[in-house]
């Protein structure tokens, strides 16, 4: 591990230089607004600022605040190195949709050991359990591919169960997902599973 420290070093500085070179830009929506005023605050330097929005953005589940917060923490120039919560935040933003977050989290493997890993993805499922019960959809459909992809093996059992939930509040993009998921659980567990997801769907706060 040590002979790719220097190479690990030179990624930081890369990772650095993006964050200040190419900021996101989307949708003119309120959380596109402050993406955009975060990078204009971190080429003015202010970087309190930027800090404090970009983390109140992350905690609201903005995806694109996610990435560029975890990049900054895996930097470590503006605030001190948190491999910890890079990636926690890292691991978000893919689950979220954005690939490419996961050149982030393969360097991050390096860093950290399987055990802290099993911490962090608990809590991810803590984050994204709470915010889905508040009505979260884009968390409905991130704690669907959680336990789909971060659990060894997959379960299938709660994955199906919470992408139903997606169907049912409207993400037709859940849909194909569900009824892939629907073929792998046996009819017993199936009903169990559509009983959790009515228990799931009545708790969600509308």
């Amino acid at each position: 591990m040590l002979n790719f420290l220097p190479i690990k070093k030179k990624l930081i500085y890369i990772f650095t230089f993006l964050i200040f070179i190419f900021p996101q830009y989307s949708s003119a929506n309120n959380e596109d607004m402050l993406i955009q005023k975060v990078h204009q605050l971190l080429q003015e330097k202010k970087f309190t600022e930027s800090i404090d929005t970009l983390n109140e953005l992350s905690q609201n589940n903005n995806i694109e605040a996610q990435l560029l917060y975890s990049k900054i923490l895996f930097a470590g120039n503006i605030v001190p190195q948190d491999f910890n919560q890079s990636y926690f935040w890292a691991n978000l933003a893919l689950l979220g949709g954005l690939k490419k977050s996961s050149q982030l989290i393969e360097m991050l493997n390096n860093y950290l050991t399987e055990k802290k890993i099993e911490e962090i993805k608990e809590n991810i499922k803590i984050f994204l359990e709470k915010r889905a019960f508040n009505n979260d959809k884009r968390a409905i459909i991130q704690i669907a591919k959680f336990y789909e992809t971060y659990m060894d093996p997959p379960d299938i059992f709660n994955s199906y169960s919470w992408y139903s939930v997606a169907v049912a509040k409207g993400i037709k993009s859940a849909a194909k997902k569900r009824d892939e998921l629907l073929d792998q659980i046996d009819q017993k567990k199936l009903l169990e599973a559509q009983e959790l997801s009515n228990k799931i769907f009545k708790k969600i706060q509308n």
